[in-house]
């Protein structure tokens, strides 16, 4: 079936006010970081709102067991429920289970984050035995601008088919990033706000190994330019290679530059590097935990975003975006400059957009310049940050929820 399109880190609310939403959560992919009702939850549960886990839905993973029963749902709350398969199949089982054992409870709000997308089903089959309003969350869209999903012309027009009978019901719809939202509005007629994937506040759990940024490393590295890609490179959209021949283009300087890439290896950065020739200024970590990706976007002296240079990927908000923020590295974009990615970066002072290899390089040398000045690229003003955490971007969300939860009809 493809990827779905990159578009996870989820965002997350604050917002104080007198309304209470109870809010039954339908969560999307296991193994996303989070999803933004887990902060929802955890911010709602400290204002003694109500944001209860379906039973019988505990945190993904072995092992786990689920919270008691309409126990508010506690730190991390990334919950595992359909299972991803063709959108829209139903997990009967999932809806049985909470009708159950519910005992009486009734949320005054559900909301479905996807994908996958049959989580949809289960909201829309919840929400109307229940006689609740719910609403759909898209990390990723689904049938419509969602290019990097593979999938066959009849599998696209079934998914068309099946989004647009389910969003029928639904009572808003949220994305991340207005093209998106445009692109939902228009060619789907659903309501749709946005809200950003965020900066989580909390440093990710690391080992006992210290995390030393650039300008803490040995003096014989001071004249060396570390390069960092973290995440998966995708076929077709994500392409290494300018920014490889911009390295093999440095000459003799091509000695000082280190690209390390750390991530599920598909072969793509592998063949750019044999075709380029510069497997001395390269590092394949392969897939790596959590904590070393975060250890290694801290030590770089800059952070490498890989996005697709084509207008077709204007409203793409990656998740990774953010955690590159918190590292506070300075981030070179390579992908189309004319979109929100791009635009975000510029706008907070984060980072260049660069996707000519001669512009690479002019960039790689005012770097190696700078590293030879003063040992060490300047890490990003604490303001580049300001207004990107989840607690910022989820504060929407309330909003959106009390609207939904107290029946009035949500403005355009």
């Amino acid at each position: 079936m493809g990827r779905p399109s990159p578009h996870h880190r989820h965002a997350g609310p604050r917002e104080p006010g007198a309304g209470r939403a109870r809010t039954a959560h339908r969560a999307g992919r296991a193994g996303a970081p989070a999803a933004p009702p887990a902060p929802l939850a955890r911010r709602g549960s400290r204002r003694s709102r109500r944001h209860r886990v379906p039973p019988g839905y505990g945190r993904a993973g072995p092992g786990r067991r689920p919270p008691p029963r309409g126990q508010p749902l506690g730190v991390e709350g990334r919950l595992r429920t359909a299972r991803p398969g063709l959108p829209g199949q139903l997990d009967l089982a999932a809806v049985r289970r909470f009708l159950d054992t519910r005992d009486g409870w009734r949320p005054d709000v559900i909301l479905a984050t996807g994908p996958p997308f049959s989580v949809f089903a289960v909201a829309a089959r919840l929400a109307r035995r229940l006689d609740v309003p719910w609403v759909a969350d898209y990390r990723d869209l689904w049938s419509v601008g969602n290019e990097y999903w593979v999938r066959t012309r009849v599998r696209r027009s079934v998914d068309r088919r099946l989004e647009r009978r389910l969003l029928r019901s639904a009572a808003a719809s949220v994305t991340v990033s207005e093209p998106l939202a445009e692109a939902m509005r228009r060619t789907l007629g659903v309501h749709t706000r946005v809200v950003m994937n965020g900066i989580d506040r909390r440093p990710p759990a690391t080992s006992a190994e210290p995390v030393a940024g650039p300008q803490a490393r040995a003096d014989h590295a001071a004249a060396t330019l570390t390069l960092a890609h973290t995440g998966y490179v995708y076929p077709g959209r994500r392409d290494p290679g300018p920014l490889l021949e911009a390295v093999a283009s440095l000459g003799e300087d091509a000695a000082r530059v280190h690209v390390v890439f750390a991530g599920e290896d598909n072969g793509i950065v592998r063949r750019a590097v044999e075709r380029t020739g510069v497997a001395d200024s390269v590092t394949l970590l392969g897939q790596v935990s959590a904590e070393k990706s975060w250890r290694i976007q801290a030590e770089a002296d800059v952070l490498v975003l890989l996005m697709w240079n084509d207008p077709r990927d204007a409203g793409t908000v990656t998740g990774k975006i953010f955690d590159y923020l918190f590292a506070r590295r300075p981030i070179l974009l390579l992908g189309y400059e004319s979109g929100v990615a791009a635009n975000l970066i510029r706008a907070r002072g984060a980072g260049v957009v660069r996707n000519d290899k001669q512009a690479i390089a002019e960039q790689l040398r005012a770097w190696l310049a700078m590293k030879e000045r003063s040992g060490r690229i300047p890490a990003l003003p604490a303001s580049a940050l300001d207004g990107l955490f989840r607690d910022d971007q989820l504060a929407r969300y309330l909003v959106l929820l009390r609207e939904v939860a107290g029946r009035v009809a949500p403005t355009r």
